[in-house]
């Protein structure tokens, strides 16, 4: 078949290129291999296969969550591009048989997603632990952010998709999902909501067992970082009653600039002015950046050129300023939010209120697995790259397919600075001292 004709004055060869068809099996996710030998490493299908049981159906339910996983990590968004994971060699590289039909998956979605979301949770937060210890360590310390992000929805079979807080397109359906994220990156869960609910619906009882957790884990120290969506008393007195240490940011209502100290020039930075005050029993930090009036303007004082921001917090020895910054350092979870949205976590939706609460737990697994194989198994420098990057240089690595002596062999090119990443790769996957989960 003719390709390319051929193209006078060029530099090197000028042949025309044909363009043929194979019979060989071609894949272009070799990279997809690492996350394989995490998966049997920790022995995560098992443990679903022994957990889900009570699921029918004709495919086993490890089936389903390994395709779907490995979709997304792959690039794909919706239930309709499963049948690329056996176009492109995937099917073959991993073991199956066949891939699941996108109308199976939707019913394995619908038969007992909220039920199932729980069981994926846990083996979430397997994977968090898992990581520690193939870091070396449980953290002492921690900072535990809890944030929501807004999903559009078009279409009417969508549960759970109402008019709420939409910042983009106001009065269009949305989901409005929560997620929890520690300053290690690890995701350490998902709560799925309707688009009417309120940002801070549901967070009492969710960090109650999210800091159980982590202090079950040995973390000693646990900052909770929210921003002024969940500004409210009843999380006030949830974060005072469980003990942890806390910056909230808080909404700039008229009603409580009054228990504010006066303003006063910050020795730390002369930019900012900084005020203390007091309110439900814990201190009110607040900082505004100050600017002098330009060359030739009447000398009426400093210009306030950026909007004050107040943080209340139960830390007694930090000033104005630092908690200000530490409450900024804990912005880097709208980048993990990024990356959500880049597994293509979110973009599709089904009928049924379980069933989208498990599609955003099974983003979440996959989120923390190329998190675990990023940090862990590949050299560092790949390590700080964000999913779209890792993707297109690891993960879509070319690759053949051959089976010889009844053993199917995975061959790489040869030279490929790729290839001695991943054999490294699978090398300290194979020697991970993390406890598998139990089956």
């Amino acid at each position: 078949m003719k390709g390319i004709p051929a193209r006078p004055h060029v530099q090197g060869s000028s042949a025309a290129l044909a363009l043929e068809t194979t019979e060989e099996r071609l894949t272009d996710a070799a990279g997809l291999v690492a996350f394989r030998a995490l998966w049997d490493r920790l022995g995560m299908g098992a443990h679903l296969d022994e957990v889900l049981a009570w699921m029918p159906g004709r495919y086993r339910p490890a089936l389903h969550i390994e395709q779907w996983l490995m979709l997304l990590l792959y690039g794909g968004t919706h239930m309709d591009h499963l049948p690329l994971l056996e176009a492109r060699g995937v099917a073959a590289l991993f073991g199956w048989e066949t891939v699941v039909d996108p109308t199976s998956f939707g019913r394995f979605l619908r038969r007992d997603g909220e039920r199932a979301a729980d069981r994926i949770d846990q083996v979430l937060r397997h994977l968090v632990r898992a990581r520690w210890e193939a870091a070396g360590q449980v953290p002492r310390s921690v900072m535990l952010t809890f944030d929501s992000t807004v999903v559009l929805r078009y279409g009417e079979k969508q549960a759970g998709a109402e008019v709420g807080y939409n910042p983009r397109k106001r009065g269009r359906p949305s989901h409005h999902p929560q997620l929890a994220f520690l300053d290690t990156g690890d995701c350490v869960g998902v709560r799925w909501r309707p688009g009417n609910a309120n940002c801070a619906a549901g967070l009492e009882a969710w960090v109650e067992d999210v800091v159980g957790w982590l202090r079950e884990q040995g973390v000693r120290r646990i900052l909770v970082r929210l921003d002024k969506g969940y500004f409210k008393a009843a999380v006030i007195e949830k974060l005072k009653a469980l003990g942890v240490d806390f910056v909230l940011k808080m909404q700039e209502s008229n009603t409580l600039q009054r228990f504010k100290g006066p303003f006063s020039r910050s020795a730390e930075d002369p930019r900012l002015e900084v005020a203390e005050g007091a309110r439900w029993g814990i201190r009110m930090l607040c900082v505004r950046q100050t600017q002098a009036a330009p060359e030739g303007e009447l000398a009426l004082g400093s210009v306030m050129v950026k909007e004050q921001a107040t943080v209340l917090t139960n830390i007694a020895s930090i000033d104005p300023v630092s908690a200000w910054r530490m409450y900024n350092q804990g912005a880097q979870v709208e980048h993990r939010i990024e990356e959500m949205g880049q597994l293509g976590v979110g973009r599709t939706a089904v009928d049924d209120l379980g069933g989208n609460h498990l599609l955003w737990s099974l983003g979440a697994l996959a989120y923390q697995m190329q998190h675990f194989v990023r940090t862990v198994a590949l050299d560092p420098t790949p390590e700080q790259k964000q999913l779209k990057t890792l993707r297109t240089w690891v993960i879509r690595t070319p690759g053949k397919l051959v089976r010889h002596a009844r053993k199917l062999r995975l061959k790489l090119m040869h030279g490929d600075p790729v290839t001695g990443l991943l054999r490294r790769a699978l090398e300290r996957i194979a020697h991970l001292r993390a406890t598998p989960l139990a089956a």
